[in-house]
């Protein structure tokens, strides 16, 4: 999983500038949201139970009092106090607001002031008395009074200086009443400073989430972008194996389903994978810092949050990958039976393809519901684990607020940081958890990314000459890629230039095989295919292909208008050479018939046009093209026989310079070729014209007679 993980976060690496900005933007959003509790515990221990009294150290002390706590001060320390107070009217105020000196003063001041607080609050009983009256004949030094305070606080750990705090600022709200200053307005005035800076903290962190998850959706679908363009740039260099390897479906879900599954990585990567530790680390040193004792209940959550997820994984992540398969079988089945509707009419197999989607459905809703029911029942157990760990530092802290040893509002931040500890692990956790169906993802995107096409460019092209179109086999064997036996078994033949050569044979004989050979949708296997004397493995692909037009079997025509169609090949051809290209494939009829003529919308996949109308348009983009060679695989079939002569005709007239290359059923079709070559199990068996033909192959006679007879055939050899 690591090295997948590593995978997922190369695709980061272009995006490093948002991914540093985003970084920053989190730290801050952190920094906000663990300054929150701080404030809470400020608010309710200095706020409320302090009446807004931050420090021990008195802003106003009495002359009296002034005098008193000099008794308790070694001589440095009443030197801090003389330098850091200042006597102004009728008391003394404190000059010195600098942290390091009130500091100081607080560590100064703190003892004395508690031990003073407790010998005027004590109860006047017969103990209390005694150590009065002793400390007014000088026979118990104060300083012997501060060393055994500060033996007891130091016996009690924690509460000892829980304890000393409480006492100095009960001193110096006593003060504060004594010399009729306003506590009330302290209170109220650091109320409002602390409120106020809470609510302000809140509202950048505000601000810094919005901007981190706009950025960081901007930055995902910025790699989802790049991945789709990466995924779909790679299939077009497919070859015809690579693309039969993985199949269109396959294809499909990858290019959407998997890429979208990497978006949703991308973002948690960005907003939680670089969050969540962030945020751990900082609520750990703050319930650290607390001193609360309560530490090993954080410890106690974590280990519960990872025995969780433990058992997640190892139930969940194996079928994130049977799921990905699960929804190839879907598409492929859905696409199937979609694009064969026609024909499951035509024979009411309605009921069985409903059964085997329903099948294909079925295995993936399994799946589904497994992990839904996996994760359905890991919520609730987080939440229950939540919980206790809410009622344990309750429970517990309650005791410590109980005893002494912790403020209310400690408890308050306590639990606050507890939940952003316990929840920086939960995201961690569930990011491990959903990640994983992120990798499968992945690894299925770069099994295409890596795949190189067996159709490789030239390593060393030839010098390529002025191409005239003549094409030549020379001794070509071929077998498909997986396949045991060989399709194509020597074939020899030239295809000049301004001559049309005919293949015709029965059904998986070859024919299409041997076309493929000539665009290099295939390699060959064995001999060699070349142009004009270049063997078209040394040719650059985009420079063979820019030699060739093709009009395949299945006609196919892209969502657009007819005029887009026809000028595929080059999008800013004249309108002449379209029009003239429509006029030799014998479409102009019927498109100056149309409404919107050249400008009429086709439908995708050019469903609202006829197959007959399809063809012709099929035919009329590749003579657009003005290609050295037009390869012809069965394109007639759709036509009938006063279109199909018409078209030939056309083509032999205005195409005198083109190797055209024929494959067809119909011996109607290729009669007046130039070479007409009889396949037979991927082998040559007659070569010649028709006549000579008709002359020397009783197999080809044989065929001439099925389907023209044998009184029309001398007719229509006349004709052609």
């Amino acid at each position: 999983m690591g090295g997948k993980l590593l995978k997922a976060f190369h695709y980061l690496k272009p995006e490093w500038r948002a991914v540093v900005l985003i970084c920053f933007l989190l730290v801050g959003q952190a920094m906000c949201e663990l300054a929150l509790p701080g404030y809470t515990r400020s608010l309710v221990d200095v706020g409320v139970q302090q009446s807004g009294i931050e420090h021990p150290a008195p802003l106003y002390l009495s002359e009296d009092s002034h005098a008193e706590l000099s008794t308790y001060l070694t001589e440095e320390q009443q030197q801090l106090m003389a330098q850091a107070y200042q006597w102004q009217e009728d008391r003394y105020v404190r000059i010195a607001h600098d942290n390091a000196t009130i500091t100081q003063l607080n560590d100064a001041l703190a003892l004395p002031m508690a031990a003073q607080y407790s010998l005027q609050h004590m109860p006047d009983n017969a103990q209390t008395l005694a150590m009065k009256a002793l400390l007014a004949t000088g026979l118990v030094d104060k300083q012997a009074i501060l060393a055994k305070a500060r033996d007891m606080l130091g016996a009690q750990g924690e509460m000892g200086d829980t304890l000393l705090m409480q006492g100095a600022i009960q001193y110096t709200r006593a003060e504060y009443e004594k010399l009729g200053v306003d506590t009330g307005k302290i209170q109220r005035s650091y109320l409002w400073t602390a409120g106020l800076a809470m609510l302000g903290a809140t509202l950048l962190m505000g601000m810094l989430l919005v901007a981190s998850s706009f950025i960081s959706s901007r930055t995902s679908a910025r790699i989802s972008r790049r991945l789709r363009g990466q995924l779909f740039g790679q299939v077009l260099h497919f070859s015809t194996a690579e693309i039969n390897r993985f199949s269109t479906a396959s294809l499909i879900t990858r290019t959407t389903n998997d890429v979208q599954q990497v978006q949703q990585a991308g973002m948690m990567m960005l907003r939680v994978l670089l969050y969540a530790p962030i945020l751990g680390v900082g609520g750990i040193i703050r319930v650290a810092q607390t001193r609360s004792g309560l530490a090993w209940i954080v410890v106690v959550a974590v280990a519960s949050m990872i025995a969780l997820v433990a058992v997640t994984s190892m139930l969940a992540v194996p079928k994130f990958k049977m799921m990905q398969k699960l929804l190839d079988r879907l598409n492929l089945v859905s696409r199937e039976i979609l694009s064969g509707v026609p024909v499951i009419r035509a024979f009411t197999r309605e009921e069985y393809e409903q059964q085997r989607f329903d099948k294909a459905n079925l295995d993936l809703m399994r799946v589904h519901r497994f992990i839904n029911r996996v994760f359905s029942l890991l919520m609730p157990a987080m939440g229950l684990v939540l919980n206790l760990v809410t009622l344990m530092i309750i429970w517990f802290g309650a005791k410590g607020v109980d005893m002494g040893t912790m403020q209310v509002g400690s408890l308050l931040a306590f639990i606050s940081y507890t939940m952003q500890v316990v929840m920086a692990f939960m995201m961690i956790a569930m990011s491990a958890i959903m990640l994983p169906h992120a990798n499968v993802a992945t690894e299925r995107i770069e099994e295409v990314l890596t795949t190189s096409s067996s159709i490789a460019e030239p390593a060393h092209p030839a010098d390529l000459p002025a191409f005239t179109g003549h094409v030549r086999f020379e001794n070509v064997s071929f077998r498909y890629p997986d396949a045991s036996e060989d399709v194509l078994h020597s074939i020899s033949f030239e295809a000049p230039p301004g001559q049309m050569t005919a293949i015709i044979g029965g059904t998986g004989s070859g024919k299409s095989s041997v076309l493929n050979m000539i665009p290099r949708f295939f390699d060959v296997t064995g001999g060699r295919v070349s142009i004009d004397g270049v063997d078209v493995r040394d040719i650059p692909l985009q420079t063979l292909r820019a030699l060739i037009g093709l009009v395949p079997q299945d006609s196919v025509l892209f969502t657009g208008d007819i005029a887009s169609n026809i000028k595929f090949a080059d999008e800013n051809m004249p309108d002449e050479r379209m029009q003239e290209a429509a006029r030799i494939a014998q479409a102009e009829e019927f498109i100056t018939a149309k409404e919107q003529g050249y400008a009429e919308p086709i439908a995708q996949g050019g469903t609202n046009v006829s197959g007959g109308q399809k063809q012709r348009l099929s035919i009329a983009r590749a003579i657009a093209a003005q290609p050295k060679i037009l390869l012809f695989d069965d394109s007639f079939s759709a036509l009938d026989y006063r279109t199909d002569r018409n078209l030939r005709q056309q083509l032999r007239t205005h195409l005198c310079d083109t190797a055209v290359i024929v494959v067809a059923q119909r011996i109607a079709s290729v009669m007046q070729a130039d070479r007409i070559i009889m396949l037979e199990n991927g082998t040559i068996t007659a070569m010649g014209t028709h006549e000579e033909l008709l002359a020397s192959s009783p197999a080809y006679q044989a065929i001439a007679v099925s389907q023209l007879g044998e009184q029309e055939l001398a007719g229509k050899a006349g004709d052609a």
